[in-house]
């Protein structure tokens, strides 16, 4: 996972105030953690596949609470 496709992901999660500080939170890292990431560090595999597992989920979400007519899940 590219520091993009990081950063895309976690605006389609948390929204796009404060994505950073509540992807930390979500995978147990320091902020300045993910900061790294977007400063050149390879994003660790672990963490790409639970940022990747928990956007799978969200999208779910959506499409359930379409098929429902509930509103989707917030950002």
């Amino acid at each position: 996972m590219t520091a993009e496709q990081l950063r895309a992901a976690a605006i389609a999660l948390f929204g796009e105030r404060g994505w950073m500080s509540r992807l930390a939170e979500a995978l147990g890292v320091d902020r300045s953690t993910v900061s790294r990431w977007f400063g050149g560090l390879p994003v660790p595999g672990p963490a790409a596949a639970a940022v990747g597992a928990m956007l799978e989920l969200h999208e779910l979400k959506s499409q359930i609470a379409s098929l429902i007519g509930a509103p989707p899940p917030a950002a």
